[in-house]
């Protein structure tokens, strides 16, 4: 176990970081002094030197999940099927960094830990990402850079579920052969484009 003396906020983010961790990988009921103290690699009783109480932890925990999210929104400017290519990129880029953030965004265990001010500001995070998602696909739409014959809810949640897959994904699991496991976000996206695109250009040929 680590004693070596960290400023306070330096060592409140780890704690908070390793709440999120906790939260994500094992649930709310497994989120304890104890828990935290190991993750953090300090005593179980310094825990609360840092944060009055359990509900600070989760409330700094909240706010980096906020933090990570925000920083995952490109520019509302520019064609959409390009505002919605940096978005995809760059969620499936946190995806790998920390991706427990994003398994956060499509659970409730956050929100089940927050109380009910909390759980408005996870939902909030997650309602700002699914409106994004909309507004560029509606915007490709009415361009016709995707067909407007499909229903915009689908596309919503045919490219916010390449998004839940991959935070979804067991890492600890071999990647199967042809899978996407391997592949870079770019990647990732520029097949997701190509199937957005492929329908529109049939329409063209009929």
């Amino acid at each position: 176990m680590s004693s070596k003396r960290l400023p306070t906020a330096e060592r409140q983010a780890q704690i908070a970081n390793a709440a999120l961790r906790i939260i994500s990988m094992q649930g709310v009921r497994r989120l304890t002094s104890a828990a935290l103290a190991e993750q953090v690699g300090i005593a179980d009783g310094t825990i609360f030197r840092h944060f009055k109480n359990m509900n600070e932890i989760v409330d700094a925990a909240i706010a980096l999940f906020e933090d990570a999210i925000a920083e995952a929104f490109p520019s509302d400017e520019g064609p959409p099927l390009e505002r919605l290519g940096s978005f995809v990129v760059m969620r499936l880029a946190l995806v790998r960094e920390r991706p427990e953030i994003l398994r956060l965004a499509f659970n409730d265990r956050l929100a089940e830990a927050a109380g009910q001010e909390g759980a408005a500001r996870v939902g909030q995070m997650v309602e700002r990402s699914l409106t994004f998602v909309r507004r560029c696909l509606a915007d490709a739409q009415e361009r016709r850079e995707i067909t407007p014959d499909a229903p915009l809810a689908l596309l919503v949640w045919m490219v916010i579920g390449v998004i839940r897959g991959a935070a979804d994904t067991d890492t600890h699991r071999a990647p199967r052969e042809g899978g996407l496991s391997n592949a870079t976000p770019e990647q990732v996206w520029a097949s997701l484009e190509h199937f957005l695109r492929s329908t529109s250009k049939e329409e063209e040929h009929q």
